[in-house]
């Protein structure tokens, strides 16, 4: 199973992007979202007709479409075009500023923005995720509130600081608020190591933690890694390894053998975007709390949603499925990992699943079928194939692989 991680943007926006907002007479206002592949999707009416689909994104300084043919059906306008910097942090690839840009998210908070419209899809989310996805919402649109999210009843709520009071029976972690971005200390026990750590807070990686190893000469990959596709970014996919790490904290919560991916990227490029990090914590992590973020005072409450004993499962099968065709119904094998189950009994790059389990793949969504890979050590998995028109069978025997 494919984890997904949404980077986005160092500098743009000289202006200010936020131009005026509604939360209408109440002073607050009650946003709905639904929870796919560990994001945090919203409904955005774009040009306030336009009904898209949006992450919501703590890690990103700025608000972004993906799909510039929608600004045009619209007639926007645009201000420039300016280069941006890719996935891998070293890539430039193109976007478009667009002024004074109308939203209406979840149908009740209004707010007029500038946005960036990149030149091309370069994301494709809808393959690693199965779900439709058209931008990403940017701290540019909420960073004058206090944000709390509710993870159980999938609720966020905007409201005006002023107006705000400390929750109660939740934990108050120390957090730096840097352009507009989170950032927390942790700890971590990587083998006799006990490490410090500072991490973005980043609901725009659908991922537990990730961390970039040459940012500590003492963050080595642990014993047992993977080495496969991180998720997709800005330019491409992320390349990387794969493994748990022993103990992890931060403020008051701990976690054991957590999932974490590691990449090495340019420690300059970090510099660049703002904040000098080793790292961020996922939506994985985050969405086993309810928790607030005060912008304006820089302050942030967490509480456990009573989650934080589970296991973060990863897949057991060594496929990586990407979603593709009508209503992103068709699931093509994008990669097969070495040494895994699904290698031992010959599934091949290129293959299409048909069924799984004797049932069409048409009633699953690509989320349902990654649950059935990641599930029980010992479940044998029985698969149809399609692979160059022609019909084959498989049986996967799934087992851990990390």
């Amino acid at each position: 199973m494919c984890q997904i991680i949404v980077f986005t943007l160092v500098f743009w926006i000289s202006a200010e992007a936020q131009i005026g907002f509604n939360l209408g007479p109440n002073k607050h206002a009650i946003l709905d979202f639904e929870s796919t592949n560990h994001f945090i999707i919203m409904e955005v009416k774009f040009g306030n007709v336009l009904p898209l689909k949006f992450i919501f994104d703590t890690g990103s300084e700025h608000t972004l479409l993906f799909k510039k043919e929608y600004a045009d059906l619209l007639g926007v306008q645009y201000d420039r075009k300016i280069p941006l910097m890719g996935s891998d942090m070293s890539q430039e690839i193109y976007g478009y500023i667009a002024r004074r840009v109308n939203l209406i998210i979840s149908q009740t908070y209004k707010i007029t923005t500038d946005i960036l419209v990149l030149e091309e899809d370069y994301l494709k989310l809808e393959e690693s995720t199965g779900v439709k996805i058209d931008g990403i919402i940017g701290a540019n649109v909420f960073k004058f509130f206090v944000l709390s999210v509710n993870n159980r009843k999938n609720k966020i709520r905007l409201d005006e600081a002023q107006r705000f009071k400390s929750p109660r029976k939740y934990s108050e972690i120390p957090v730096r608020i840097f352009r507009n971005k989170p950032y927390v200390d942790g700890t971590m026990t990587m083998g006799r190591d006990k490490l410090e750590v500072k991490l973005l807070l980043d609901t725009g990686a659908g991922l537990p933690i990730l961390l970039y190893t040459n940012t500590d000469e003492n963050l080595d990959l642990p014993a047992k890694t993977i080495r496969g596709t991180l998720g997709s970014g800005l330019g491409g996919h992320l390349e990387g390894y794969i493994g748990r790490v022993h103990h992890f904290e931060f403020g008051d919560y701990a976690f054991d053998n957590i999932l974490s991916s590691f990449q090495e990227v340019e420690s300059d490029s970090i510099t660049r975007q703002g904040m000098e990090r080793n790292g961020l914590i996922g939506n994985s992590v985050l969405s086993r709390f309810n928790y607030v973020i005060d912008y304006p005072h820089q302050k942030l409450y967490m509480r456990s949603r009573g989650r934080l004993k589970r296991k973060f499962k990863y897949d057991k099968s060594g496929i990586q499925l990407a979603a593709a065709g009508h209503q992103l119904k068709d699931f093509i094998v994008q990669r097969v990992l070495p040494d895994t189950p699904a290698e031992e009994e010959g599934v091949m790059k290129g293959d299409v699943i048909k069924r799984i389990e004797g049932i069409p793949v048409t009633f699953f969504t690509l989320t349902g079928i990654n649950n059935i890979l990641s599930s029980r050590n010992g479940r044998i998995v029985k698969l149809h194939i399609d692979r160059d028109g022609n019909r084959i069978k498989k049986k996967i025997k799934l087992r851990k692989i990390i």
